[in-house]
C-alpha cells in the first residue's frame, strides 16, 4: 500500500478548452495519470471537439462543445457555454473533491457556471504577457484580468505567474504554486529511438513569432557561428520562419522537420536545446530537456525558465531580445556543457506534483 492509497476515493474534475496539440494538453493528461497512479479517479470535460489524445481506460473524457450561430451568441458565448456545462453537472451523478479549470476559455466559462466558487483556475501561461505583450495594459484590459482572477482560487504552474498577478494588484482568494508534471520515466523510455541527425542543436515547440520569437532564435543561431545544424521540431508559422532563415543565409543549416509524435529522441540526441520565448507559463520543454540529459540555452523570460534552470544552471539563461548574447551563450554552453543530474527535475516528478493536488482536497 503506497503513501497515497488513502486518496483512492478522491475524485478530480478537470475542465479544459481542448485536448489537442500543445504543451497544456500533455501537462493535463500527465497530471491525470499521476493522480490515477495514486488511486484517484479523474474525469476530464473538454469544451470543444478537439480531442486528439487521451487514455480512455485510465480516465473518463466528456466533450461539451458550443458553437455560436450569430453575433449575439458570439458576444455571450461564455455565459451560454456555462449553461451547457451546468446542464452536464446537473445530470452527472459524481461528487468531485476538486474541480480544476485549465486555460483561458475554460476560466471564462467556469467563472460563469455553478462551479465558480468551488473551482480552482489553473493558469498555464503568464496572463499579463499573454494578454498585453510588451504594451502597457489599459485600465479596461486590467479590469478584465481582475474580473477573471481577483477573489478566485488560483493554481499557478510557476511563481512568475503569481508575481505577474501581484504586480497588477490582482489578488486571488487562494493561490497555490504547483509545477507541471514531467514524467521522467516515460520520457527516458521514449527518448532512446534513433534520429536522422548527428551533432546538431534543436528547437522544439510551436513556431510563433509573438511568443516563441523564432526571429531571435534564428538571429542568435547565425551569431553563434556554430557548425551544428539547427533542427526545428514543431508546426505553426513554418513558411514565415523558412523565409527568415533564407534571408539570414541559413537555409542550408536550418532543418524544419515539423511536429513529431515523439520529440524526445530529437531532444536527447541533440548537443543543446534552445528556447527563445518572450514569455512562458512554465517552459515545459526545458524540464524535458533536463530529463533527457540535454543542456539548454533559454531566454530569461517571464515566467518559468529561471525556476527550472537552477542549481548551477543559471548560466544557461540569457536576457530577452538580445540575439548577440544568446548566440555567444550557445557557443559557450556547447564548449563547456553543465552537468545535469536528476536533482534538477525532482520537483516535477509525478508523485511529487500529484501529492500537492491531493493536499488541496483536504
Amino acid at each position: 500500500m503506497n503513501e497515497y492509497s488513502a486518496c483512492s476515493n478522491k475524485r478530480f474534475l478537470f475542465i479544459t478548452d481542448h485536448l489537442g496539440g500543445g504543451g497544456a494538453p500533455i501537462s493535463i493528461l500527465d497530471l491525470a495519470r499521476a493522480l490515477i497512479g495514486q488511486g484517484c479517479k479523474v474525469t476530464i470535460v473538454v469544451l470543444s471537439d478537439d480531442i486528439m489524445r487521451h487514455d480512455t481506460e485510465a480516465m473518463t473524457v466528456h466533450a461539451i462543445p458550443f458553437r455560436y450561430r450569430n453575433f449575439w451568441q458570439k458576444l455571450h458565448r461564455y455565459r451560454l457555454h456555462a449553461k451547457k456545462l451546468d446542464q452536464w453537472v446537473d445530470k452527472d451523478p459524481q461528487h468531485y473533491d476538486l474541480v480544476i479549470a485549465n486555460l483561458h476559455y475554460s476560466h471564462q466559462v467556469v467563472n460563469r457556471s455553478s462551479l465558480a466558487e468551488q473551482a480552482w483556475l489553473c493558469i498555464r501561461t503568464d496572463p499579463v504577457a499573454a494578454f498585453f505583450g510588451h504594451k502597457r495594459p489599459s485600465h479596461r484590459k486590467l479590469r478584465k484580468l481582475s474580473r477573471l482572477y481577483h477573489g478566485r482560487r488560483v493554481i499557478a504552474i510557476s511563481q512568475g505567474i503569481l508575481d505577474s498577478l501581484k504586480q497588477y494588484k490582482v489578488a486571488p482568494r487562494e493561490a497555490r504554486l504547483i509545477y507541471n508534471v514531467i514524467d521522467a520515466i516515460s520520457i527516458q523510455q521514449l527518448m532512446l529511438q534513433q534520429v536522422e541527425f548527428e551533432k546538431y542543436i534543436v528547437y522544439v515547440g510551436r513556431l510563433d513569432r509573438r511568443q516563441k520569437r523564432y526571429d531571435v532564435l534564428l538571429k542568435a543561431y547565425r551569431v553563434s557561428g556554430v557548425v551544428h545544424p539547427l533542427v526545428i521540431v514543431g508546426d505553426g508559422e513554418q513558411e514565415q520562419a523558412k523565409a527568415l532563415a533564407h534571408t539570414l543565409g541559413l537555409a542550408d543549416k536550418v532543418k524544419f522537420i515539423g511536429k513529431q509524435v515523439n520529440p524526445y529522441p530529437y531532444i536527447h540526441h541533440a548537443d543543446l536545446l534552445l528556447l527563445s520565448s518572450d514569455y512562458e507559463g512554465f517552459g515545459r520543454v526545458i524540464a524535458e530537456a533536463l530529463v533527457c540529459g540535454t543542456p539548454v540555452v533559454s531566454t530569461d523570460c517571464p515566467s518559468g525558465p529561471r525556476e527550472i534552470l537552477k542549481a548551477g544552471l543559471q548560466t544557461c539563461l540569457v536576457p530577452m531580445g538580445d540575439p548577440c548574447l544568446f548566440g555567444r551563450r550557445i557557443t559557450d554552453i556547447l564548449r563547456e556543457p553543465p552537468v545535469i543530474t536528476s536533482e534538477h527535475y525532482q520537483a516535477f516528478l509525478p508523485a511529487v506534483v500529484a501529492s500537492q493536488y491531493i493536499e488541496l482536497t483536504k
